[in-house]
């Protein structure tokens, strides 16, 4: 799992996902929040890579999950099942 390839294609995933992302806190008229997505690579303790879109906002977890003030966007989660030509 360590592999460059294995790394190399969660890199790539995460890569197809970040733009859509942006694009989905766009349209939803959230300019900074669209700024501060980014593509996170990491090993796990065991060894294992990730790579992960993230918005490093104080308040992501509040746009993504929704709290009582603040709707419930899914931005990172619909951007990970938004569909392009054909393919999920």
């Amino acid at each position: 799992m360590q592999s460059r390839p294995v790394r190399g294609a969660l890199k790539a995933e995460a890569d197809r996902i970040a733009p859509r992302a942006r694009a989905i806190a766009r349209s939803d008229g959230l300019e900074e929040f669209a700024d501060s997505i980014e593509v996170v690579q990491e090993i796990r303790p065991r060894g294992r890579p990730t790579a992960a879109v993230v918005a490093d906002r104080e308040d992501a977890a509040d746009h993504e999950h929704g709290t009582s003030s603040t709707p419930r966007r899914r931005i990172l989660g619909r951007a990970a099942h938004t569909r392009i030509d054909g393919v999920t």
